[in-house]
This record gives C-alpha cells, structure tokens and sequence, in this order.
C-alpha cells in the first residue's frame, strides 16, 4: 500500500516562505564577508554515499564564491581537531559525529529527506542519502545535496533558470549570512520525475561532436537535481501488454480487443500498440500471474497499465461496462469510421466515447483477483486517450494509481485548462491515489510558445488535490524559446510559497535592466498564441490530414507552424529582443543572456524557412533550395551546440520524420 509523501515542517523557519518576507534569512553568523570566508564546510568521515557530499561541498563552495568571491575549505571531520578554526563558523554536511551530538538525526528520515538547522555558529545541512553513484542519476538519495540547494536558495538568491553556467543566476553580495533555521523537510512525492534521457537515445543527428552531446546531458541532469526532481519510489511501470500478441496472440485471441470487422487483432497491425478486452476474466489473472512471476521489491505493484492507444474493445461484455446511453449508436457511428480506413487507430475509437468506467471495473477486478495473493495488492494505470475522461459510476480506492495523461496540450487554452481541472478533480473523487502524467512540453517543437502561467497554475491546482507523484513527458529542451515555462515547470512543483507571475519575476530578475523588456517579449509569444483555439487548431490539422498522407501531429508541429508563427509576427518578437538588448548596455552576463534568447529566436526562423523550402520542393521536385536552408540550418545549430540553445538530438529527429535529411 502506497503513502502519501509528507510536506515541509518548519519549527522556527517556515522553509516555504518567500526569501523577500523571511526575516530569519538575514539573521545568524557569517557565511562569507567582502571576499573572504568566515566559514569551514565539515564533511562526514564515513557518509553514506561519499559522492553526494563531494558534490554537495562543490556546489556549496561554487555559489558562495561566485556571489562573494570567497572560497569556503572544506575538510572531513576527523581534522576539525587539527584544524585552526577560532574564528570561523562551521557548517557540517551529512550526517556526522557533530550532528549525532547535537541530536540532528536524519535516520527515520524517508530517502531525500532532510534537516537544516543553525545554532552557536554552526548550520547543520543534513540529510538520508544513499546509494553508490553520482547524485546527478536519478537512482541516488541525496538529501543532504537537497538541504544544500534549499540553504542557497534561500541565503544566496541563487536560480537555475537553464543548463549552463549562463542560465545560473547567482546575485552578487557583499555579505552572505547563515540565517536561522530549524527545518525538516521530508518529499512531498514519491517522484518527482521528468523524463529526459529518451530525447537523446537517437544518437549524434544534428550535435557535431559526442563530447558536447555528453556536457549537455551532464549539464540538464545537473539542472534537474537543483530544482530536486528525485524518485524516492521508482513509478516507472512501462505499459503491461507490449509483448502481449506475440506471447498470446496465437494461442489466446481472447484477450484482444474485438474490432468493428469482428476481428480480434492489433488495428493497423502494430503489435505494440493493440488494444485489450479489459472485461475478460483471463486477462485480469494472466496480469496477474505476470505479477507475481516479475514483481521487485522496487516495483511491487501490479501494471495494468494498457499500451500507449485507446480503447477499442466492441464486444457485448466491454460494452455493458460503459456508463452511458446510445451504445449501439455509438458503435454503428465507429464501425463507419473504422470501415471508412482510419489505420492509425486513434480517430475511430473517439466514436465509442468515454470507456473510463470500463478501465475502472477492469482494475479493481485485477485488484481482486491480486488479493488471493496479497491482501493489500496496489494496482497502477494510466487515465489517457478515450478513458482520460473520470468515470461517473465506478468508485475506486486508495491501493488503485492513476497516471492521469491529461488533456494539457497545444494549444494551451482556458478551455484546456478547464477540462483539465474537471479531470483531475473527478478522478481524485473516485479514491485513487494519482500521478500528474502531462505531455504538455511535447506539442510545439522549437517554435517561441509561452504558456507558462496557465501550466503553473494547473499544476498548483494538482498539488492541492492529492498529487502523489509526477511524471513529465519530456523534457525537450527548447531552453531558449521556451524556458520560462519549462522553468515554471520545475518551481512550481517544489513547496515554494510564490505565485506563478513571482516565481517568473525570478526568471526576467536575470537579465538585469532588460527584465520588463524580456517579460514584455515573452508576454507577447503568450499573446501570439492566445488566439489559436482547439477549434482553429484542429481545422489545421484537419487540412493537413487531406494535404499531406502523413497528417500532422506533435512530432511534426513545424510542418504548420507558419499558419501561427508568420513573417510579421516573428519580425516582431525580433524587433522586441532588439529592445531588450540595449537596455543592457555594461552588463556582459544579461547582455549574453538576452543573445542567447536571440539565438532560440534564430533557430525557430531557421526552421520556418526550411520547412517552406521543403514545401516548395514537394511542389516542383526541385531540391536544390530545401538543401541550401537545410545546410544553413544545420550549420548553425552547430554553432550553438555548447550554448544550449536547443536539445539538437530532439528537433532533428522529429524533423527528419518529414524532411528525411539525406545526411
């Protein structure tokens, strides 16, 4: 049975309140003072995981240094005796003889948690780390390196707005003091995840050397463990029956949705993707025999999660668990649209409507049938495609997870946003525990799309109802084009008391004297894009779809994004960075900061020309212009390669699912 994960307690200093209304902040003795240290880090003699307290002390050292120019030493403990330290203060990281004595203990602490607390010149920045590799893996408890980054965030007025030395906004300061603090911080989640690896596994298309694909992906997973994305318990239960026809397929169809045509088949033929009948009774015991065959203790629970398509199943029994009216009209009007030829198995099902109470019988049969096994069996699943919707006459319970992959898409509307929080709610009302399990990152490509405010909004909306984990599909890296939102993204899901238009005033703070010019260019994308309603954006896709034998999709947004991103308006958002550029006459760093938006800017024009090259080749067969932006294109991606514009593996490869670069 799962726990709901536990939120900040604060004892003297509420750890979630904002920096500028904490009074402690500026309280305590001296961290470092006109360039030189006052302090001495401790670090444990024996920690847990040496590597997290290396890392925890280097990080430490590199922000105070850049904020006063002081370098902090660091030794272990077993030279404090040795060491000349009148005059300093001492900060002790990890658990240590000195926090044993001061009762500081982190033991009963779940993994990632941690304790911060001052006293008589000394800060103890403690917490349950674990593990054996680099902090920076996903698989390492570091609570220590998280009370690490809570303290210099808060002292330090340190933010981590991109990958990079650029996108690290450290303030400078004179003084820098240790503040008073007797915090305990235990995960609010059980992960706190977002997915990136698999923007890169294409391998080199685009990036010009290795070596700077391997500092990229150093560098985001850096970034993602400042912002305290962990996974405390591994939720990552891929979906349960992509073996299924080639295990089953011959010797038990049963288990197969039942097709318009009568058939019981994947649709199209994609084998990983066919749909199940969830209403057949040896489907929920083979789940369940695969549960018990390759259960672990990091992965306990039973995946019943489908593939990755809707629900498709149209025999009689699947049918009579649906929770609506007009089921044979409903079938009729998909057996016309399955006969009509949609192949790719995604537009015929919407007929057939809501299946969610269908799912939600399936897994408490599956719950029932693993409790002849374990009393207390907790089943896992996805809410998504035509069963996303909350089911309407099926209660569930607490040992049933939902992965809610919500309708948070572009384009990102109030209407979206809605249907979101109507989702979320219902599901929440059944009993399930649930994951927040958006795509949202993966529907514009490069092009300049803000919807920051409406995606921190929502995603605090899921944290006042029950969020027990999340799940981010992906994180894409258009760090230049959209980075408030994806920094948005990352705040928002950390107990920081702040609205979403503060916690963007922490990003536009970066870029010094051009901060209102930087939020007015931002602004104006989020403006851009305000008029593109599902409705208009649909007819797009709809056009596409007669156009173009390949339609359009997510992976191919580029393919219209002139019907949004025109000439006039990209003249515009060039003409408003121009702006921003010279407010920053005498300050290099916002000077390079508000370049480095240029350059997204460049790269998403870059995009629009080629893709109009590829279009004016489809017409006459003539290929020489579409090679001439392509080249151009790829050239200058690979100027920017150590900027971190822009995860190059990501664009190329959905590009090429179009242009099928001969390179």
């Amino acid at each position: 049975m799962f726990r709901l994960a536990l939120v900040v307690v604060a004892w003297s200093v509420l750890a979630t309140c904002a920096i500028a209304d904490d009074p402690a902040r500026h309280q305590g003795f001296t961290v470092a003072e006109a360039g030189k240290p006052r302090v001495l880090l401790v670090l444990a003699d024996k920690p847990e995981n040496p590597q997290v307290i290396k890392y925890a002390a280097e990080e430490f050292q590199r922000v105070i240094q850049k904020a006063t120019g002081a370098q902090i030493a660091a030794i272990p403990e077993k030279q404090l005796a040795k060491q000349s330290h009148q005059n300093l203060g001492l900060i002790f990281l990890g658990p240590c003889e000195a926090t044993r004595q001061a009762g500081v203990d982190t033991r009963a602490f779940p993994a990632n948690g941690y304790l911060i607390q001052s006293g008589d010149r000394r800060l103890f920045l403690c917490g349950k780390d674990g593990g054996t590799d680099h902090p920076r893996n996903y698989h390492v408890d570091m609570g220590t390196l998280f009370a690490v980054y809570e303290f210099l965030e808060r002292q330090v007025g340190v933010r981590w707005l991109w990958p990079g030395d650029l996108g690290e906004f450290v303030p400078r300061q004179q003084r820098v003091v240790a503040g008073t603090w007797k915090t305990k911080s235990l995960p609010r989640l059980m992960q706190r995840y977002w997915r990136f690896e698999a923007t890169l596994h294409y391998g080199r298309q685009a990036w010009s050397s290795e070596a700077n694909i391997y500092n990229y992906k150093v560098d985001v997973y850096k970034w993602l463990r400042r912002h305290r994305f962990m996974r405390r318990h591994n939720l990552d239960y891929a979906e349960a029956f992509r073996d299924y026809w080639k295990r089953f397929g011959d010797t038990d169809p049963g288990l197969f949705n039942l097709l318009p045509d009568g058939s019981r088949k994947p649709d199209g033929g994609r084998t990983q993707h066919v749909s199940m009948c969830v209403s057949e009774p040896r489907l929920w015991k083979r789940v369940v025999a695969d549960w018990r065959a390759n259960r672990t203790d990091k992965l306990p629970w039973v995946n019943c999660k489908p593939n990755d398509t809707p629900g498709k199943c149209v025999c009689e029994r699947c049918l009579a668990w649906d929770a609506r009216t007009g089921t044979k009209t409903a079938v009729m009007a998909a057996k016309m649209a399955f006969a009509a030829g949609d192949r790719d198995g995604w537009r015929w099902p919407e007929h057939l409507g809501s299946l969610s109470d269908r799912y939600a019988k399936y897994l408490l049969a599956v719950q029932r049938e693993a409790e002849r096994y374990e009393k207390k069996a907790t089943v896992i699943s996805y809410a998504y495609a035509n069963y996303s919707r909350p089911p309407t006459q099926t209660k569930l319970n607490n040992r049933v997870v939902i992965a809610l992959a919500s309708s948070l898409f572009f384009p990102y509307t109030r209407e979206t946003s809605r249907e979101f929080r109507s989702d979320w709610d219902g599901w929440s009302a059944t009993g399930a525990g649930l994951v927040f399990r958006p795509n949202i990152t993966l529907g514009s490509h490069n092009m300049p799309v803000h919807y920051a405010r409406r995606v921190g909004e929502d995603i605090q909306h899921a944290f006042r109802r029950g969020v027990m984990a999340t799940d981010f599909d992906s994180l894409t890296g258009m760090w230049a084009t959209q980075g408030p939102s994806l920094y948005v993204i990352a705040r928002t899901q950390l107990p920081v008391d702040k609205t979403v238009d503060e916690i963007l005033d922490e990003y536009y703070e970066a870029f010094g004297e051009a901060k209102t010019a930087v939020k007015q260019y931002f602004d104006y994308w989020e403006q851009v894009t305000r008029p593109v309603t599902r409705k208009r954006w649909q007819a797009i896709v709809n056009r596409y779809r007669l156009q173009d034998p390949d339609g359009l999709n997510f992976r191919t947004f580029y393919k219209a994004a002139h019907e949004i991103y025109t000439p006039a308006v990209m003249d515009e958002g060039r003409r408003l960075l121009r702006l921003a550029a010279e407010k920053t006459t005498g300050d290099l760093t916002a000077s390079k900061r508000v370049e480095f938006l240029a350059k997204g800017l460049r790269d998403a024009q870059l995009t629009l020309d080629t893709q109009q090259a590829f279009r004016e080749f489809q017409k006459t067969g003539k290929r020489t212009a579409f090679n001439t932006a392509l080249k151009r294109l790829r050239l200058f991606r690979h100027s920017l390669e150590r900027d971190y514009v822009v995860n190059l593996s990501y664009v190329s490869f959905q590009e090429n699912l179009t242009w099928r670069d001969p390179d």
